[in-house]
């Protein structure tokens, strides 16, 4: 063997499979002549890279025999592969195939290395191939980076990877520090993980800043700790919730990215905040963020927007204090014609009526069901229904909605909501809230 192969998963002298070592008899028990010829046709079209689709043969003897071979034990992969060592002509085929491969290398495009693809995890062969798109150190870190992907972020991160072991100071700290070691290196609050790659995309964020954000600060007197979290809302220009991990992921400059770090190396972190002062939620409404008389409901949060409508979620706040900022003129809770149900938003400014909704939990069934009821009835009645939901450009969408109905000259007003907090009581029993979907 050479050094390529050596250390190859792909080659039939990897883990004993020379020797027989993944005889299964329960696998014994049930194989038949036609599933050697399930082998073969992997070894023609595979070649050396069998073990990352030897599950494709293992999923048709459970469809055919009721078992979970497929699913049950990852050395049944090794089994198929003992099935091709076995037989002399798809031995003859994988040795061939893996001499040929000995000099397959791979360049990734992202960070520029040179790795023989004999060497790549088989999870990575599995998704996409034997023409992967980038190395597997960086397939780690673009899996992370999908969700908002693109031109300018694939640049920043092919330029850090190939300068990882280039010693910078950091923004915060003016320490020295490199990332060579830390590319596997993450944090998290208890809940998602944040790698330490992600600020660096942008800034200069050494190791030891990038944990202290994530450490939960304890100095300083209650109020200081309050004023910590309302800075924090001033700073993301929304009401905080505890998934603090996902703030890293609103920014992509310097400056938001130092400010965001420094503001989190003095706050307690959602935890702390509930243990402190009974929940997060209500560290929120003593901090000032939330306005006294906000309350925790069955479902979502209930609270006053900025110009006193009474929103049911955080979400709902934040998007009525935005079409608030923009000057669309709106109500709160209005009725569907002839129907009990109610939309969140209508908007004042179109030729016709315009209903606005934010779908914050589609993955609940009934919630769901009323959803499509809802838009039915809209489209019955000739109303135009903008639906939102967790993850949807809202912002955008209400731009857009305002550059073609509302020409700028003059501000429509909608009726006021009178007395909102009249109605809490009423509004915070599990039935009404049914009812308000």
């Amino acid at each position: 063997m050479s050094n390529v192969t050596d250390r190859s998963c792909y080659t039939p002298f990897w883990a004993g499979i020379e020797n027989n070592w993944y005889k299964n008899a329960a696998l014994d028990a049930v194989w038949k002549p036609e599933y050697d010829k399930l082998v073969e046709e992997l070894v023609d079209r595979r070649a050396p890279y069998i073990y990352p689709f030897a599950g494709d043969v293992l999923r048709v003897v459970d469809r055919e025999n009721n078992t979970s071979f497929s699913s049950e034990n990852q050395n049944c992969g090794y089994y198929i592969l003992t099935r091709a060592y076995q037989m002399p002509h798809t031995r003859q085929k994988w040795l061939d195939a893996v001499k040929r491969e000995e000099t397959h290398v791979h360049v990734c495009p992202i960070c520029k290395t040179q790795n023989h693809l004999l060497h790549f995890h088989p999870d990575i062969l599995r998704e996409y191939g034997t023409n992967p798109p980038w190395c597997r150190t960086c397939n780690y870190v673009v899996r992370r980076y999908t969700k908002f992907w693109n031109e300018d972020t694939k640049q920043r991160l092919g330029v850090m990877m190939t300068r990882l072991d280039e010693a910078c100071p950091c923004d915060i700290c003016g320490a020295s520090f490199s990332l060579a070691e830390h590319v596997f290196t993450y944090y998290s609050f208890g809940g998602k993980a944040v790698d330490l790659l992600y600020p660096n995309l942008f800034a200069n964020i050494c190791p030891d800043c990038f944990g202290k954000a994530f450490f939960d600060y304890r100095r300083g007197s209650p109020r200081k700790r309050l004023t910590a979290l309302y800075d924090l809302f001033l700073f993301i220009g929304k009401v905080p919730t505890r998934d603090f991990e996902n703030l890293f992921y609103l920014y992509r400059d310097r400056e938001s990215i130092v400010k965001l770090v420094s503001l989190l190396q003095r706050m307690r972190t959602p935890s702390g905040y509930a243990e402190e002062f009974g929940s997060f939620f209500a560290a929120l409404v003593k901090s000032g963020v939330l306005p006294e008389g906000s309350k925790k409901m069955v479902i979502g949060t209930m609270t006053l927007s900025k110009d006193g409508h009474l929103c049911l979620s955080l979400p709902e706040k934040e998007i009525d204090d935005f079409l608030l900022a923009e000057g669309i003129a709106h109500d709160k809770e209005v009725s569907y014609p002839a129907y009990s149900f109610r939309a969140d938003w209508e908007l004042f400014g179109s030729k016709g009526r315009t209903f606005v909704e934010y779908f914050g939990l589609m993955s609940n069934p009934d919630y769901a069901a009323k959803a499509k009821v809802k838009t039915e009835i809209a489209l019955a009645a000739g109303i135009e229904l903008i639906a939102m939901f967790p993850g949807t450009d809202w912002k955008a969408m209400m731009l857009n909605w305002k550059k073609n109905n509302v020409s700028g000259k003059e501000r429509l007003d909608a009726p006021p909501q009178a007395n909102p907090f009249v109605k809490a009581e009423r509004e915070g029993k599990a039935e009404k809230q049914e009812e308000m979907l």
